[in-house]
């Protein structure tokens, strides 16, 4: 990776003066250990996609809802619409795999000066046609990580990692990290590194985004990065998130 992309994105980091409400989660990959709060909601409606060697996949709306079961613990459904164009150039859509989770924070930062979480998530496609179509995977998966939360300097860290049980495939280790900070006002600045590891592949994601406060219940969301690692079809040569966060 080029040095000064890094100095780059330290330069954009330290620009801004004060820290807003950091954390991992939309638009990023890396979550965090926060939840909305008792009988709160929070929803992300988002178009992302990526690119590889071969095919673009886009889901075209992605409606991510997260609601507060109590303090600590966070339900969440996500559900898209996917679209799916290979090297052929017609494009196939249909409903996509949709994710289903529950987020437990066990250690409270207010306690301990960082925050602990888990947050088991089982993805599978519900439509057969979808997969029939190829536009979603046939094979479940289930998510199992550990995060972690903390501040210093005026600085947010997030931090990720658990291992995804992949059915009938490789299962894979995930890892990341996101720093955020403030760069403007009410505009916070994040960036992540990911890693992902199996059998036969190893991928590392580099993403920058951001937060966009437009006022107390809705965030703009957006983000872009691409892998680095193993040379393969899967690699994503590019990816971007762009989006809404509803806090109600």
């Amino acid at each position: 990776m080029p040095r000064y992309w890094i100095g780059m994105v330290l330069a954009i980091l330290m620009a801004g003066a004060s820290p807003v409400w950091a954390q991992g989660g939309p638009p990023m990959v890396t979550d965090d250990p926060g939840t909305p709060g008792d009988g709160h909601w929070e929803i992300n409606l988002a178009t992302m996609g990526s690119r590889t060697a071969h095919r673009w996949a886009v889901d075209v709306f992605d409606a991510d809802i997260n609601y507060g079961w109590g303090d600590r613990i966070q339900l969440k459904l996500d559900a898209p619409w996917s679209a799916l164009r290979d090297e052929d150039g017609a494009w196939r859509n249909g409903l996509g795999a949709v994710n289903a989770g529950v987020k437990w924070r066990f250690v409270d930062a207010d306690d301990h000066g960082f925050s602990l979480s888990t947050y088991p998530q089982y993805l599978s496609t519900w439509s057969s046609v979808a997969k029939r179509r190829s536009v979603a995977s046939p094979d479940a998966e289930f998510f199992l990580p550990l995060e972690i939360s903390t501040e210093a300097g005026g600085f947010e860290f997030a931090g990720e990692v658990g291992r995804n049980f992949v059915e009938r495939e490789n299962d894979e280790w995930e890892a990341g990290a996101v720093v955020s900070h403030a760069c403007a006002d009410d505009v916070e600045c994040l960036v992540e590194v990911r890693r992902m590891w199996n059998a036969g592949e190893t991928q590392s994601l580099l993403n920058l985004g951001v937060h966009w406060k437009l006022n107390e219940q809705l965030i703009f969301l957006a983000a872009a990065g691409r892998e680095f690692g193993t040379r393969s079809d899967s690699q994503q040569r590019f990816l971007f998130y762009a989006g809404f966060q509803i806090l109600r």
